[in-house]
């Protein structure tokens, strides 16, 4: 799980993540040493918590069923399903007024691409959630952080 400083995803964040509240912040995840031209990436899930704990009680959804949290107008899709690598961005926020720093989880698992349903249509306003099966591979949960909100910004 990567963060970026711009919407091309040509700068990474080195080092320590600063960031303003409601910036926007680009995210890919990717996985290597996977053949491309048969697997995708698909980001089932991805939520942000307070502190470096993906189980932690409070919690707020980026990505629910692979597509954008509908009650959060800042999450952006750019790209589920379709590569090794999928990307989406969202605005910087912040728990609580004494919280300033930000982990990011996501819940992946790798999907044949000959099996012609890795991606889902987020636009149709219906979700598909099927059951998994042989274009289900391997699951995993990734995590990354902390974000932090910049100095004097809160």
């Amino acid at each position: 799980m990567i963060p970026y400083q711009d919407d091309e995803f040509t700068r990474p964040f080195t080092g320590r993540v600063d960031a303003e509240l409601d910036q926007e912040m680009h995210v890919e995840v990717r996985v290597e040493g996977v053949d491309s031209r048969q697997f995708a990436l698909v980001m089932d899930m991805c939520w942000a918590t307070p502190v470096n704990d993906p189980d932690y009680s409070l919690r707020w959804d980026l990505i629910l069923s692979e597509c954008p949290n509908p009650i959060d107008d800042t999450v952006d899709l750019l790209q589920n399903g379709v590569s090794t690598s999928s990307r989406f961005s969202f605005g910087m926020f912040i728990f609580t007024a004494n919280s300033t720093k930000l982990y990011l989880h996501c819940a992946v698992h790798l999907c044949l691409l000959s099996s012609n349903r890795c991606s889902t249509d987020c636009s149709s306003g219906h979700q598909r959630r099927e059951g998994r099966s042989l274009d289900f591979h391997d699951s995993a949960s990734i995590s990354m952080g902390p974000l932090v909100l910049s100095e004097g910004n809160t």
